[in-house]
């Protein structure tokens, strides 16, 4: 039971961190572009802070050996690794082209959205579903916004489905595990 609270207080940790670092690229790419700053984006906002948070997630995250094997045994784990891929080819494309970027965008939205519902397919609550529904709703969204307008649509839709209901469940978890050791 500890071990399992420990793992899940670390990844929710891990996984709130990362929408926070996604959803500061995408607001960095946004102002780049939007005031048309003489930066490379790729290598100084986005290649800086993938490999730095890669480094950081793999030092602190000491993924143990059975949490890896449950990942791997998932029933759709190629299913959603193919996804995802077609998610980052995706955002990749879009960092990289001058227009067509809020059809790529609203197409990754999609494309998590349809991820959430293969992680949880035998266990559809509703937070799951209005997770889903809202990756849904962003894609609708950004695909009706113009160009550079589509990186901080989705960089607020990172920060507001991703972000704040995974940093609110790792307080939550702290903070039952403080209740815990003060009894």
């Amino acid at each position: 039971m500890i071990h399992s609270f420990y793992t899940t207080s670390r990844s929710t940790f891990i996984l709130a961190l990362w929408s926070l670092l996604f959803t500061k690229c995408f607001t960095l790419e946004y102002l780049v572009r939007h005031y048309e700053a003489p930066i490379n984006s790729l290598s100084y906002v986005w290649a800086l802070s993938i490999i730095m948070a890669s480094v950081a997630t793999i030092v602190y995250a000491n993924i143990q050996v059975e949490v890896r094997t449950k990942l791997l045994k998932h029933p759709n784990f190629w299913v959603i690794l193919i996804l995802a891929l077609f998610i980052v080819i995706l955002v990749a494309k879009s960092l990289l082209a001058t227009d067509g970027v809020s059809h790529r965008l609203a197409l990754a939205a999609t494309g998590l959205s349809i991820i959430q519902l293969l992680l949880h397919h035998k266990d559809l609550k509703p937070r799951v579903i209005g997770i889903s529904f809202s990756w849904f709703l962003a894609a609708a969204a950004i695909l009706n916004t113009a160009q550079p307008l589509a990186f901080l649509v989705f960089a607020i839709s990172i920060c507001i489905i991703s972000f704040l209901p995974r940093f609110a469940q790792f307080v939550a978890l702290r903070r039952c595990k403080l209740d815990r050791q003060a009894s």
